[in-house]
């Protein structure tokens, strides 16, 4: 199987700087600033526009090369709003000259699994927006990651009354559902047939 690395990172800042640009800086602030603005819509007709509140980003990077081949961008509320490269979309630092070090050297990484990465990958396209109120649910808990609380809950969805297991981006919510009667929710629903349960993800909790 091919080697590849994942790394995470956010969309760094502008800051002065007197010293002279080196070749890596100065690709950087093409690709952030938008110095080949006019070729972007070219290449992502489709993410162009939304590039821009890009917070988050997930990179697949070739371990030999150092090539970057696909690439997931999240906003400040944790959905997937870019994926390239994707249709007609090239791709926005997969159409860039930086490589592995250059990502390691120039930005606060981390590294991701390959399964988070395909999990995100996989989201995108199946995913729409879904906001409820819940009055009868119940909360479960996994010992996974530090452990993590979830609801079980049925919804009616496109009709029909459908079972549905909702996950939370933050834990602060997930601590405050423990003690509330009704939750008012909003996330990325995944519908994978009737057989199955639903599923929603980078869920939100909006009580006031």
């Amino acid at each position: 199987m091919k080697k590849t690395t994942y790394i995470q990172f956010k969309v760094p800042k502008s800051k002065h700087n007197s010293q002279p640009d080196g070749v890596v800086k100065r690709n950087i602030k093409k690709a952030i600033i938008g110095i080949v603005s006019s070729i972007i819509p070219k290449a992502n007709p489709d993410f162009d526009h939304k590039i821009d509140f890009v917070e988050d980003w997930l990179v697949e990077l070739d371990n030999e090369t150092g090539i970057p081949e696909r690439e997931i961008g999240m906003d400040k509320d944790g959905r997937i709003i870019v994926k390239m490269p994707f249709k007609k979309n090239y791709g926005y630092w997969t159409d860039n000259n930086l490589l592995l070090d250059d990502f390691k050297e120039s930005f606060s990484t981390s590294e991701i699994s390959r399964d988070s990465f395909e999990n995100y990958w996989s989201l995108f396209g199946k995913t729409e927006d879904f906001e409820t109120e819940l009055t009868e649910f119940k909360t479960q808990s996994t010992g996974a990651d530090g452990g993590h609380i979830y609801i079980l809950a049925k919804v009616d969805f496109k009709g029909q009354k459908r079972e549905i297991v909702i996950f939370f981006t933050d834990k602060s919510d997930e601590r405050k559902i423990k003690d509330l009667k009704k939750v008012k929710i909003r996330g990325k629903i995944v519908d994978e047939g009737i057989d199955q349960s639903l599923a929603l993800f980078e869920t939100k909790l909006l009580n006031e």
